[in-house]
Formats: C-alpha cells, sequence, structure tokens
C-alpha cells in the first residue's frame, strides 16, 4: 500500500512539475489573449494622384488642341497605374470656335479614354524622365441640333481603339505636386467619316501636366 502511495504522490508532483514550467515558458494564455488584442494591427496605406493638363496633336500637319485628366495610384516611387480621359474639338461648335476644321462637320470631337502607365524612374530627384503608355479607345463623333431649338440634342459617335507611347521629364514643384512634359506619338483607328481619312488622328502628340499626389492611411 505505501508502495502504491508513494507511486501516486510521485505522479501528481510530476504533473505540478510540467504545469508550472509550461506556464513559466509559455504564460498565462489569458494574459496572452489580451495582449493579442490590445496590439494594434500595422498601419495601411496608399498614394493616390488626379492630374491634368493641356495639349496638341497633330494630324496632316495641323495642330488639334486637347485637354486631358487622369487618377490613379502610385504603386511605387517609379510606377503609377490609373485611368486617363482626354478630348479634342475636331471643328466649330455652335458657341465655341477653337480654329479647328479638321472634320467637314460642324461640333466633331474626339474623346480617348482607357489605361496609363507612367513610369518615373528616379523619382527622388528633383528633375528626372517620365515614360508614360496608355492603352483603351476612342469616340469619333458630332452633335446635332435636331429639333432647332438651342443647343445640342442629338449624338452620333462610333469607338474605336486607342494607344500611345509618350517620354519627357517630370519636375517635384513640392513633395506633393509634379509638373511633367511629355512628348510622343499617339494611335487612333478611326474609320473615314466626317470627312476624315482613315487613320488621321494618329500622329506626334506633346502636352504639358501638373499630378497632385496624397498618402492615405489607415490604422
Amino acid at each position: 500500500m505505501r508502495y502504491g502511495y508513494s507511486r501516486m504522490f510521485l505522479f501528481l508532483f510530476l504533473v505540478a512539475a510540467i504545469g508550472a514550467f509550461a506556464t513559466e515558458r509559455n504564460g498565462d494564455p489569458i494574459a496572452d489573449a489580451e495582449v493579442v488584442l490590445e496590439t494594434p494591427l500595422p498601419p495601411f496605406s496608399f498614394v493616390t494622384y488626379i492630374g491634368g493638363g493641356a495639349g496638341a496633336f497633330l494630324t496632316d500637319g495641323r495642330p488639334v488642341p486637347q485637354v486631358e485628366w487622369s487618377s490613379g495610384f502610385q504603386l511605387t516611387p517609379w510606377l503609377a497605374i490609373g485611368g486617363r480621359f482626354s478630348a479634342s474639338p475636331l471643328s466649330a461648335f455652335e458657341h465655341a470656335d477653337f480654329g479647328v476644321d479638321v472634320a467637314s462637320v460642324d461640333a466633331a470631337y474626339l474623346t480617348s479614354s482607357g489605361t496609363e502607365l507612367l513610369f518615373t524612374p528616379w523619382a527622388e530627384k528633383a528633375v528626372h524622365p517620365l515614360l508614360m503608355l496608355t492603352l483603351g479607345g476612342a469616340s469619333v463623333g458630332r452633335m446635332e441640333d435636331i429639333d432647332d431649338e438651342e443647343g445640342y440634342d442629338a449624338v452620333f459617335e462610333e469607338r474605336c481603339f486607342s494607344a500611345s507611347a509618350s517620354a519627357g521629364a517630370e519636375l517635384n514643384l513640392s513633395r506633393h505636386v509634379r509638373l511633367a512634359l511629355r512628348g510622343g506619338w499617339r494611335f487612333v483607328a478611326n474609320d473615314a467619316d466626317l470627312g476624315l481619312d482613315e487613320l488621321e488622328l494618329s500622329g506626334p502628340e506633346a502636352s504639358a501636366t501638373v499630378r497632385v499626389l496624397w498618402r492615405t492611411s489607415f490604422e
């Protein structure tokens, strides 16, 4: 009987010792859980940009004015991706004459939209290179006044493929504002319509744009 009590005492002692060692090694599970819950998650942030500018492209040796807007995300200091939109008049409008007569009908226009990729190596320098690629579509159309009242009430347009590649330089005006000057080539797969030849809206282009960047953080 004494032998049985001794074995039971030894067993209980070993269990207590193992439990004490485990508590000392791993800590109190309840306290550990509180620490995990009270520890804040690592902050999450991203950099957004918006931009706008103006320029021109050449068609048959004639300059056509263009305005453009863009917005997207600065993924790294040297890479950004976003959406881009541009618009150009191809002839005179009812209350605006831009001095452009590329199309043979009034109120003709060209709009382009799509994705832009911006490469800005050595972005930490005040002046650094800028490479831009765009891929998307273009709308070539005209507006008409059918009811003979003030303003246009009908739009006729066709959608086609467009892309461009350009290079230039970007100047860091401040931490959040950048000025870019670029030139390149655009391709617009327009059909022969509105007095335009096929692919006539393709050609060299140049523009000046301003980008504003800011960081959004979540904690």
